[in-house]
């Protein structure tokens, strides 16, 4: 799953809390080179300055064909909300999505993480056709009611 590197919560001041170390932290740990996780954390920093809700996206299912961007459908989808967002790729190992509100980073959080998967309750699926509907009896069961002229016929 994506990491929520953004928290929601908000400080006494109105802005919101940024929790990104553990991104810098896995930086600083697995790049060699000391000036490039260096700048690479004060890149991570400042796009956090800027685009306050952060979803680290490595292992969501929004990728291009060729690992390089958003499939053309997350691109759509994050344009018709009308909300403000970011596209981020640090070199070839993270991808990171920023957003400046709460609500559209959660609604793409919820759309595009796989949090949500959609399973079917029962073996069969519903099915909306009136005569073959989910909700209509099984066809062995009787019905509980008979009609007016079946009761007085009875009696």
């Amino acid at each position: 799953m994506g990491r929520f590197l953004t928290h929601m919560g908000v400080q006494k001041r109105g802005q919101p809390m940024t929790d990104l170390t553990s991104l810098k932290d896995v930086i600083s740990q697995t790049w060699r080179d000391e000036e490039m996780a260096s700048s690479a954390c004060y890149g991570i920093d400042a796009y956090a300055r800027r685009w306050p809700f952060v979803y680290m996206i490595n292992n969501w299912d929004v990728w291009d064909e060729q690992q390089k961007g958003l499939k053309p459908e997350v691109v759509a989808w994050l344009e018709h909300q009308g909300r403000a967002w970011d596209f981020y790729r640090l070199l070839d190992a993270w991808g990171l999505v920023g957003f400046k509100d709460a609500k559209a980073a959660s609604h793409f959080k919820l759309r595009w993480s796989g949090v949500l998967k959609a399973t079917t309750s029962s073996g069969e699926g519903w099915n909306p056709h009136p005569h073959n509907s989910s909700f209509a009896p099984a066809p062995y069961d009787e019905p509980v009611m008979r009609s007016r002229s079946a009761q007085r016929a009875l009696r």
